[in-house]
């Protein structure tokens, strides 16, 4: 079986993975979202990693060299000087995007693009949107199978 491929941008992470727990499914098709959605988490985890570093790089720091949160505890304190580089590092980093195969489970991975296509919950925002750029990834997918 060929390896399924899904390709989203980081920005798209977070979201696509909030839509994906919250999809209400029976017990198969709950076991094709498991197995893409611990790809999925593996790609969060190597962008809150990225995302660590370019805070490391360019936040404020204790005097024991830990990043300082700020006063909202919503993120952490960049220097003022390094504001601009920050932004246009992280913005990079969101706007990149992320390739998320199936793996050892590829064949359960496949078949969530089905459970995408039959998938009958009420959705919409950023939910619709987060569905819609699935159904296209995995459509892609399909039609390069009927290519290949």
């Amino acid at each position: 079986m060929k390896k399924v491929t899904i390709i989203l941008k980081n920005h798209e992470l977070g979201t696509t993975l909030k839509f994906v727990e919250a999809m209400e499914l029976k017990a198969a098709a709950s076991r094709h979202r498991s197995k893409f959605k611990g790809e999925l988490i593996k790609a969060v985890k190597g962008l809150q990693e990225a995302e660590l570093a370019i805070y490391d790089q360019y936040g404020k720091k204790d005097g024991d060299g830990k990043l300082i949160i700020n006063e909202a505890r919503t993120n952490y304190e960049i220097e003022d000087e390094f504001k601009s580089k920050f932004y246009n590092e992280m913005n990079e980093l969101l706007d990149e995007e992320v390739m998320i195969e199936g793996g050892l489970y590829s064949k359960n991975f496949a078949k969530f693009g089905q459970v995408l296509a039959d998938y009958n919950g009420v959705i919409s925002g950023h939910e619709a949107d987060i569905y819609d750029r699935l159904m296209d990834e995995f459509e892609k997918e399909e039609n390069q199978d009927v290519k290949d």
